[in-house]
């Protein structure tokens, strides 16, 4: 290959990896500075940006022409570039907050435009590497697609290496070298320059700011302003951003998440760090290690999570250890040996780095962590436990895999239950602890429902015999046996509720007295029991794999009901409420957004020249073609991002294999578009039923490869993921190169505006795609993709050959 080509290609791969990493770092920042729902602003702001870029390319043709385009394609790479890292500066200061006002509207609109310049550099600079120059149409999209999913990739360790700030300036940096290949192929040599100055004080700047606490680091979270001098200890990840703060000393009624009664005399104070996630989610770092012996913290017993320890002494596994306060806990309870699995290394590093003495866990001989997913642990684990918990898992961390697939969704469904059920010694207790209402047991019910739905899948004649549920305060924790409460379990659960002064809403003994959870209980299978759940207003029926949205109660399926809950006190439904209609509005702008890049360009494309008007409006199949498989190859991509995230065990595993693998495949697939003829009708009809036919296929494949390799470590999982999607990149990567070339047989005049078309399907797609699968699960997500791909075979057009 040609030595200019390949800076070409290499420098058009820079700026996608750039793009794409901003975009995904862009999601990870806003979830800290504001709430998980908005990362899908991000991602329509981003796409829209992209898409603004590309038509701006088509409405000036007499300012991008071929004769430009080396020197173009250097200055708006470095534009891209200049312009990430002074967004950030600006959006570093702004605090969106989810309420309707008019000062929340100037905010989220500064927002939208400082997060959007980028992007609109960048589109116009790709548009112009796709359309204005003379390289082949596939190799320039292959290499834009395996810039991209360089970029997918690339975020994992710049968050691991640098922080959030840090890694966004990175991504500028990635754009102005790209700037600098362009600029020394178009022998732009001042350009260059400045492009490698831009590049190296992003880079610096973006190592100075991870090495201090004072530094780039967003002034407002979650509505609050930081109060940095307290932090001691800061780590982001793909994952989360983990704070801790210093040392601190508390009485045992502060330390617990919903205390008992009984210990609300008790005025001595206990070491502890408090640290959070992304702003808001709590976990405590207990002072095990500043006390003569584990028993001295007892009252850790007497907090509403801790109901399954005055059950059962033996052996502890504890999902998510967070701060390892559940694991001081069962070992201030006396059991024998206790096991902790948690995901996220930054809360690992926290308790086995700087808080190691405090926390005294990482190293006692009765303590045992992982670092790993605890669905795939557990599956090879090969031990047995008398008591399983997971307390109150939800770190409201989203990332753009697909947002609204919260980091925790794995844990919270009947094939994930089953797995943990599986992991009991005989008549062992797997405990869940979840937010919990009296007035509204919205929450608490979809917790009974996820129970029962497990335990009917096991085959429990009468799984309410397997199930006691207690509440105090705002926590409820349900206890699930694989085997019958026996009559010795209910009199030892009631004693201690008594004793503790917690509310018993559940027992085999006694039926639920809130009449949700007594017709809940009352189901007879599994099909009785998503029936029941089935009529009422909110969503209750048990999660599973193919529609993992346990913290989601509104019905999207029924949006005429949503706006009954408007005025919602502060809860699980009003958060539901400001998510969705955060993600209805997001459809509507989008909407519009949409029929504006058609309606504007077409009003705009005829041009009066000297010899008269030249029309340079493509045909309504083109724009329909091009529509289609955006909204296709989106609706496949948050499809396959939501299911496989639990299979994979994180979105963040999602993000970095299922999205590098399907962008990666499909430039594969348009780099090898040239040996195939698809412009021959025949063969093009043959293409479209074999990718049709894999993509329905993938709807029973996906569910079985769950089964089937859930077991395997996380790089054995990936590769099962990645041989599932190669074959649909590959396929999909051929649509856009073949529409291409059919357009460009006759004028090559509106490829800009069919690459903004696509790009606008695809903003309109991805919040589509996500309320499709909230509201009916992601296997339709996965059909809508398929059918858009079969719809292209009706769009045939006197563009194809017949031979």
């Amino acid at each position: 290959m040609p030595r200019r080509a390949l800076s070409f290609y290499i420098g058009l791969a820079l700026v996608t990896a750039g793009t794409l990493a901003l975009e995904i770092v862009q999601t990870r920042l806003l979830s800290v500075v504001s709430w998980y729902h908005l990362a899908f602003f991000v991602i329509s702001v981003a796409m829209f940006g992209m898409t603004l870029g590309a038509l701006t390319v088509f409405l000036r043709p007499t300012r991008f022409t071929a004769a430009s385009v080396d020197r173009d394609l250097a200055l708006y790479a470095l534009w891209a570039g200049v312009a990430t890292g002074l967004a950030y500066l600006d959006q570093s200061v702004l605090a969106p907050e989810m309420v309707l006002s008019a000062s929340a509207i100037t905010v989220f609109t500064r927002l939208a435009i400082t997060v959007s310049i980028p992007f609109f550099f960048s589109g116009i600079c790709v548009t112009l590497a796709l359309t204005r120059t003379r390289f082949p149409i596939a190799k320039s999209y292959g290499a834009d697609l395996v810039g991209a999913a360089a970029g997918c990739l690339l975020v994992i360790p710049l968050l691991g290496w640098l922080d959030g700030p840090g890694a966004v300036f990175s991504c500028g940096a990635i754009m102005a070298l790209g700037a600098v290949l362009f600029a020394t192929r178009a022998e732009a040599s001042r350009l260059a320059v400045w492009a490698f100055v831009v590049a190296a004080l992003w880079i610096a700047i973006a190592y100075a700011n991870s090495r201090t606490v004072y530094g780039l680091d967003p002034i407002i979270v979650k509505g609050q302003a930081e109060k940095r001098h307290r932090v001691a200890y800061e780590k982001w990840n793909s994952f989360s951003r983990v704070v801790a703060y210093r040392p601190a000393k508390e009485t045992p009624t502060n330390l617990l998440w919903a205390p008992s009664m009984t210990v609300r005399g008790h005025r001595e104070k206990f070491d502890y760090v408090q640290m959070n996630i992304d702003g808001l989610a709590g976990a405590k770092i207990i002072g095990l290690g500043s006390v003569k012996s584990p028993e001295d913290l007892s009252f850790l017993g007497a907090d509403t999570t801790a109901i399954a320890y005055a059950m059962r002494k033996g052996d502890v596994a504890v999902i998510g250890v967070g701060g390892g306060k559940d694991l001081a806990t069962a070992l201030a309870t006396g059991q024998n040996s206790v096991l902790g699995v948690e995901i996220n290394p930054a809360l690992v590093g926290a308790i086995s780095g700087p808080y190691r003495e405090l926390a005294d866990l990482v190293g006692h001989s009765k303590v045992r962590i992982e670092t790993d997913e605890a669905r795939s642990y557990m599956t090879r684990d090969d031990g047995q436990y008398d008591i399983v918990q997971a307390s109150l898992i939800d770190t409201w961390a989203a990332t753009g895999a697909g947002a609204f697939t919260l980091s925790e969704n794995s844990i919270y469904t009947v094939q994930a239950w089953r797995i943990f059920l599986d992991r009991l010694a005989p008549g062992g207790i797997f405990t869940v602890s979840r937010w919990y209402a009296p007035e509204r047991v919205d929450e608490t019910a979809r917790l009974v429902s996820l129970a029962l739905g497990t335990l009917f899948k096991r085959g429990a004649e009468t799984p309410s015999d397997h199930i006691l549920l207690a509440a105090h305060d705002q926590v409820a924790t349900i206890l699930v046996s694989n085997e019958p409460f026996s009559l010795a379990d209910i009199e030892t659960f009631r004693t201690h509720c008594v004793e503790m002064r917690f509310d018993i809403l559940m027992t085999p003994a006694a039926p639920p007295t809130d009449p949700t959870l007594a017709s809940l209980a009352a189901a007879t299978s599994y099909r009785d029991l998503t029936k029941i759940a089935g009529r009422y207003p909110l969503d209750i029926s048990p999660p599973t794999d193919a529609r993992p949205f346990f913290f989601n109660l509104l019905r999207l399926s029924r949006p005429w009901e949503i706006a009954s809950y408007l005025g919602t006190p502060a809860g699980v439904v009003a958060g539901n409420l400001i998510a969705t209609l955060t993600l209805l509005t997001i459809i509507l702008v989008t909407l519009v957004l949409g029929v504006a890049t058609v309606a504007i360009p077409w009003r705009f494309a005829n041009r009066a020249t000297s010899e008269g008007v030249i029309n340079r409006r493509p045909s309504a199949s083109a724009l329909a073609y091009f529509a289609l498989i955006g909204f296709g190859f989106m609706f496949v991509e948050i499809g396959l991002l939501q299911r496989l995230s639990v299979f994979l065990g994180h979105p963040v595993h999602a993000l970095a294999i299922v999205l590098f693998s399907l962008i990666l495949f499909t430039g594969g697939g348009s780099l090898l578009n040239e040996r195939f003829n698809l412009t021959n009708r025949a063969n093009f009809r043959r293409y479209i039923l074999i990718l049709v036919g894999y993509l329905l296929a993938m709807q029973a494949l996906l569910p079985l490869a769950s089964w089937a390799f859930q077991s395997f470590d996380l790089f054995g999982r990936a590769t099962v993921a990645i041989l599932l999607i190669a074959p649909a990149g590959l396929l999909m990567g051929q649509a856009f190169p073949t529409g291409m070339a059919l357009v460009r047989a006759d004028d090559t005049d509106p490829t800009p505006w069919l690459w903004g078309i696509n790009g606008a399907a695809g903003v309109i797609a991805s919040a589509l795609a996500a309320a499709t699968s909230i509201a009916f699960g992601i296997p339709v997500t996965l059909l809508i993709g398929a059918g858009c791909y079969g719809i292209l075979s009706k769009i045939e057009g006197k563009r194809f050959k017949d031979t």
